[in-house]
């Protein structure tokens, strides 16, 4: 499931409403790679997916 940065970000807060990670940070793992995501044009879409299990295994 492909979304924006946003979206990811705002699906995140609904599971977690305290949670610390920020869009930057969301945006900083697109950039390095650690989370599966998709440009189109100077837009990132973020697999929310990938996103998900990459909190989720982090210790």
């Amino acid at each position: 499931m492909l979304r924006s940065i946003q979206k990811a970000f705002d699906i995140i807060k609904q599971q977690d409403p305290e949670t610390c990670i920020t869009i930057h940070t969301i945006r900083v793992w697109c950039k390095e790679n650690k989370i599966k995501n998709l440009r189109a044009g100077t837009k990132i879409l973020v697999d929310v997916e990938s996103l998900l299990n990459y909190i989720s295994n982090k210790d």
